[in-house]
């Protein structure tokens, strides 16, 4: 599964159009008093302003760069001043064995937590510099639903994807490793964060699965994934 593009919302448009165009250095491909669209490798993220004073919206959200350069990365991000977070093993950098994956994470202006994830398996090491434009794709998206095994087994039956790895009844990731839903209990604290998970609009676009073309509501979710 490949993400896309995937449409967020936020209460801090222009903080996040200059990040992600200014500091992450992300080619600006829309922008209107509204909404803004960044390229992210072969993905879209764009961000909308939500209509709701009272609303802040923070989603978890996971970038793929090459597996060779996580390292890179890091120091790239502190040339810019972003600050990483710290992690419950007292270091930066997470590895997940099950996955074959190196993470880390910070937050961007409106309080979303930001992933970076180097797939090992996925043998996409380049020997250039890391910068922005080596970014693979989005490659995560969290959605946040009461009930995670029933959400798993209503996106198997109606999207065609998979059970990731491991999984629990608060959290599972859905897809494979080129693209993944993950899905997350009420209240779980998002990795690389304090931040308790919760619901907000979410539209991502996936490419096409065994199940063809359409669009998917899950209700009573606002969240929309449109196969194409």
């Amino acid at each position: 599964m490949r993400i896309q593009r995937l449409r967020l919302l936020t209460k801090e448009l222009e903080k996040l159009q200059a990040f992600y165009t200014r500091i992450l250095e992300l080619p600006l491909l829309e922008s209107s008093k509204d909404a803004f669209t960044v390229s992210v490798g072969a993905s879209c993220l764009t961000f909308e302003l939500t209509e709701h004073a009272d609303e802040v919206p923070f989603y978890h959200f996971a970038f793929d760069i090459p597996e060779n350069k996580m390292d890179e990365a890091i120091i790239w991000l502190r040339s810019k001043a972003v600050a990483l977070n710290l992690l419950p093993n007292h270091s930066y950098k997470a590895y997940f064995h099950t996955w074959d994956a190196t993470s880390i994470y910070f937050d961007d202006p409106a309080g979303n937590i930001v992933e970076f994830i180097a797939r090992h398996s996925l043998n996409n090491e380049i020997d250039i510099s890391f910068t922005s434009s080596t970014f693979v794709n989005i490659s995560e998206i969290g959605l946040v639903v009461n009930d995670v095994t029933r959400t798993k087994t209503l996106m198997k039956n109606n999207l065609g994807l998979d059970g990731y790895k491991d999984s629990d009844p608060s959290f599972a990731a859905v897809g494979d490793e080129d693209g993944l839903l993950i899905v997350s209990a009420p209240k779980r604290v998002w990795l690389g964060s304090e931040k308790k998970a919760a619901v907000f609009r979410t539209e991502v676009t996936i490419e096409g699965t065994d199940k063809g073309t359409g669009t998917i509501d899950l209700d009573p979710y606002p969240y929309k994934i449109i196969v194409n």
